[in-house]
C-alpha cells in the first residue's frame, strides 16, 4: 500500500487541527497548552472498547467547518462514561470538579455553576443538582464541560458558548432540538448574525455526525451500525468467548432501536442549514437505509435465533465460535472447519429480495472486531425459507424470548423442517461433544 506522505497519525492529526484552529481565532494559547489539550483528547479516544467513537470519526469531522465547529468536533466524543466504564484518565480531573457519580447517574456539582462552566450548562439547560444519564445528554455535557474547562483562558465567553452549542446538538435522535437551543442562546446573550451562525455551525457539526445514516451504500451504513454494537454490549469485547446468547441479546437491542427510530429525528434543520433539498434526500435515504437495516438484523436474528434453540435444546448456551467453527482468515479462508461448509443445497424460495440477500451473503462493506461479514446462516436460511417466513420465524422468537409461553424447542419445531434440520445436522459435523444429539434433533424434526 502505498502511504501519502502527508497522512498522519491521528495524535498528529488531532494536535495540529486544534493548533490551527486556536491559531485561526487568534487565540494566545501558549503551545505547550494546546499539545496537552490534544494529547488529552487522543488519549479519551484511545479508550479499548470504541469501535465508532473513535479517532477515525473524529479525525472525519474536522477535515472540513470553521475553527469553532472543528474545536467541537474534536471534543463532542470526548467523553463516553459508559464505554471507557468512567471519565477517560486525560480528563478525569476535570470531569470529577464538576460531576459526581451517584446510581446509575452523575449529579451536577455546584462547582459547576462558576463562570466558565455555568454558560455551559445553560447551553444544555441543565443546573445545579441534575442528575444526568447516558441517555438524557450525560456524555456530550461532559465533553462540553471539559473543553470549557481546559479552553476557558484560550477563547472567549461568546466562542466557548458556540462550542458547547455545537456539542449540546450532537445528542442524537431527538425530537427537533434546534427551538430549545436557539432560546437558551437568547437567554445567554446572543442574537442577530452571532445567534445564527452558532445554530447553524452547530446544526452543521450534528448532521455531519451522524451522515452515515444517509449514506448511499447501505453496506457502508451498516458498517458503522456494527460498530456500535460493541459500545453498548461489552460482552463483545471478546470475539472468542461471547456466546449465542450474548451476540443474539445485542442484535435484539439493536433492531428494537432502528425499528423505532422515526427517520426525521436523525437530521436537523435552520433556516437554510442544511438546503431544503438536501435535508429531504437526507430523510429520504435515511428512511430507505432503515427500513433495510431492520429487515437484515431480523434476519441476523432469525439465523442466531435458531442457533440459540439448537444449542439450548442440545445442551445449553455456547460460545458462538464453538458452534460456528473459526472465524476466517483476513483473506476469507480458513484451514479449520465453518458450518457452513456442511450446508446442503435446498431448493430456493421464491420471495427473496436481492439487495437483502446480498448483504446477508456477501457481507456488510467490512468485517468488524467481533463477527465476520457475511452471515452465511441468515443467507442459508433467506434463501430456502423466504422472507415471509424469516419475519415471521422471527416474531416467534421473540416470543420465546420474553418468555411468552413458548421453550426453544416449540420454536424449533414451529419453523420449516428441512432447514432447521439441514442446520443443526451441520452443527453435528462442527461440535463433537454434541454431534450425537445434534443428528437425533436433526432426525427427529425431520419426521
Amino acid at each position: 500500500m502505498v502511504i501519502s506522505s502527508d497522512q498522519r497519525s491521528p495524535v498528529h492529526e488531532i494536535v495540529n487541527a486544534l493548533w490551527t484552529a486556536l491559531h485561526k481565532l487568534g487565540s494566545a494559547a501558549k503551545l505547550g497548552d494546546i499539545e496537552r489539550w490534544g494529547f488529552s483528547i487522543h488519549a479519551a479516544l484511545s479508550a479499548p472498547g470504541r469501535e465508532y467513537h473513535n479517532h477515525g470519526h473524529v479525525v472525519d469531522l474536522i477535515a472540513e467547518g470553521d475553527p469553532l465547529e472543528v474545536i467541537a468536533a474534536l471534543y463532542h466524543d470526548a467523553v463516553y462514561l459508559q464505554v471507557d466504564q468512567g471519565p477517560p484518565h486525560s480528563m478525569e480531573a476535570e470531569v470529577r470538579s464538576v460531576l459526581r457519580h451517584e446510581g446509575d447517574g452523575w449529579h451536577i456539582l455546584p462547582a459547576a455553576a462558576g463562570p466558565v462552566t455555568g454558560d455551559t450548562l445553560a447551553v444544555f439547560g441543565r443546573k445545579v443538582g441534575d442528575v444526568v444519564t447516558p441517555f438524557t445528554g450525560l456524555n456530550e455535557l461532559c465533553s462540553a464541560l471539559v473543553a470549557a474547562i481546559q479552553l476557558a483562558s484560550a477563547l472567549d465567553r461568546e466562542q466557548r458558548i458556540a462550542i458547547a452549542a455545537c456539542i449540546e446538538q450532537t445528542i442524537p435522535f431527538r425530537p427537533d432540538p434546534v427551538p430549545a437551543l436557539v432560546e437558551r442562546l437568547r437567554l445567554l446573550g446572543l442574537e442577530g448574525d452571532t445567534l445564527d451562525a452558532a445554530i447553524k455551525r452547530a446544526v452543521r457539526l450534528s448532521n455531519r455526525d451522524v451522515e452515515n445514516f444517509a449514506d448511499n451504500d447501505a453496506a457502508r451504513f451498516l458498517d458503522n451500525t456494527w460498530k456500535l454494537l460493541p459500545e453498548s454490549n461489552p460482552a463483545l469485547h471478546q470475539p472468542l468467548m461471547y456466546t449465542v446468547h450474548d451476540y443474539r441479546r445485542a442484535l435484539q437491542k439493536m433492531e428494537g432501536f432502528l425499528a423505532n427510530l422515526p427517520a426525521e429525528r436523525v437530521f436537523h434543520t435552520y433556516g437554510d442549514e442544511p438546503k431544503p433539498e438536501i435535508h429531504a434526500r437526507r430523510v429520504a435515504r435515511t428512511t430507505g437505509n432503515l427500513e433495510l437495516a431492520v429487515r437484515y438484523l431480523r434476519a441476523k436474528l432469525y439465523s442466531i435465533g435458531v442457533v440459540e434453540a439448537i444449542a439450548d435444546v442440545t445442551g445449553g448456551d455456547v460460545p458462538l465460535d464453538y458452534f460456528m467453527g473459526a472465524a476466517k482468515d483476513d483473506d476469507g479462508t480458513t484451514g479449520v472447519r465453518r458450518i457452513e461448509q456442511f450446508l446442503p443445497q435446498l431448493a430456493p424460495a421464491r420471495d427473496l429480495d436481492p439487495p437483502l440477500h446480498r448483504l446477508l451473503a456477501e457481507g456488510r462493506a467490512s468485517a468488524s472486531s467481533f463477527d465476520t461479514g457475511p452471515s452465511p446462516l441468515g443467507a442459508f436460511l433467506h434463501a430456502t425459507v423466504g422472507e415471509g417466513e424469516v419475519m415471521k420465524g422471527v416474531e416467534m422468537a421473540k416470543q420465546w424470548w420474553a418468555g411468552g409461553g413458548i421453550d426453544a424447542g416449540e420454536f424449533l419445531a414451529a419453523q420449516p423442517t428441512k432447514p432447521i434440520a439441514a442446520i443443526a445436522r451441520a452443527a453435528g459435523n462442527i461440535i463433537d461433544t454434541r454431534r450425537d444429539r445434534l443428528f437425533a434433533l436433526a432426525e427427529r424434526l425431520e419426521r
